[in-house]
């Protein structure tokens, strides 16, 4: 009995979990519409056509950029990173380069695509706008990561070698194009 009731409350957690990361998903693909939107000027018409592409394309990149495997403590990477042999470094670098390959290959095949929803000047801005968004969205994921105690990969200093504090210089609201 009890293990039947362990095994049920490990699968709602994890069938919780997973509506949750959708959730999150799916509010961080309308935030990224509504930034296209507004920064592309697009029209209510070029959205109703956009929208669908841009969620099959969307889904398409996150497949091709796969899922990183959550790195230990910096103390131990050093470790690893001293005990890699240069044929260690050659196939991480290779597997690097095959993900960007196929991000270049879903990029090709939506560029016809998204040419017939958006006029020239639209798709000439699309993916810088795109990345830029990505960028920002990284940048704020490893300022919370700060917030919360988790320390982020590369800690920020001033040049006298004091921490950043945060929240201080950093602007709030949508994604903002510098």
């Amino acid at each position: 009995m009890i293990l039947a009731m362990v095994l049920l409350f490990s699968t709602l957690s994890a069938a919780a979990q997973n509506v949750k990361n959708d959730s999150i998903q799916e509010k961080f693909f309308n935030a990224k519409v509504r930034e296209l939107v507004y920064r592309l000027h697009i029209t209510d018409e070029q959205k109703a056509k956009f929208v669908p592409v841009y969620r099959r394309y969307n889904d398409e990149m996150r497949a091709a950029w796969g899922v990183r495997a959550k790195k230990g403590n910096a103390k131990t990477d050093k470790e690893k990173n001293k005990q890699r042999t240069s044929a260690d470094v050659a196939a991480a670098k290779k597997k690097q380069i095959e993900r960007q390959q196929k991000v270049q290959n879903v990029q090709m095949k939506y560029l016809d695509e998204f040419a017939k929803v958006l006029n020239a000047q639209q798709l000439n801005r699309f993916f810088d706008v795109e990345k830029k968004i990505q960028s920002k969205a990284m940048q704020r994921k490893i300022h919370k990561r700060g917030k919360m105690g988790i320390r982020p990969n590369k800690e920020h200093k001033h040049p006298q070698g004091q921490k950043r504090p945060h929240g201080k210089g950093h602007k709030n609201g949508s994604f903002e194009e510098n």
